[in-house]
């Protein structure tokens, strides 16, 4: 029978750009894995007799990932994102379903950075990746 998987088993690693990501961003909380498509519209005019039925094709492929990660002094983690999003440095970024499981997203990427600071929560700071073939590493998702 097949296993069931929980969301905290996702993991996600970084590196160096134009590398494989091995280092684990072990204090991600939620990482989101998306992947949206951009499409054309081909419908055709018909006969005249009847309504037309819109229809599409894909015409890109994209990927969204993020994460939120738990701020703690002196992670040299969280310090080495920082300084990426903050300089707009490329970072290698790695999404596994789980430990030893599928590549969900591998590749480079830019990142954005958002830091709320809630009175009464704990401080997170939410990573959103733009991926990027910049240092000569195509993305690829799973």
């Amino acid at each position: 029978m097949a296993k069931k998987r929980a969301g905290w088993e996702r993991m996600i690693y970084y590196g160096n750009a134009g590398t494989a990501a091995a280092t684990l961003i072990e204090y991600a909380t939620d990482i989101d894995v998306n992947s949206p498509k951009e499409f054309a519209e081909t419908t055709t005019r018909g006969d005249g007799t009847t309504l037309p039925k819109k229809t599409e094709q894909v015409v890109q492929l994209a990927t969204e990932v993020s994460f939120k990660y738990i701020y703690r002094d002196g992670d040299a983690v969280i310090s080495a994102l920082i300084a990426a999003e903050r300089t707009g440095t490329t970072r290698a970024i790695k999404v596994l379903r789980y430990s030893g499981g599928e590549t969900e997203f591998d590749g480079d990427c830019y990142f954005e950075m958002n830091s709320p600071g809630p009175l009464t929560g704990g401080m997170e700071i939410e990573f959103t990746c733009h991926p990027t073939d910049d240092d000569a590493r195509a993305w690829a998702v799973g």
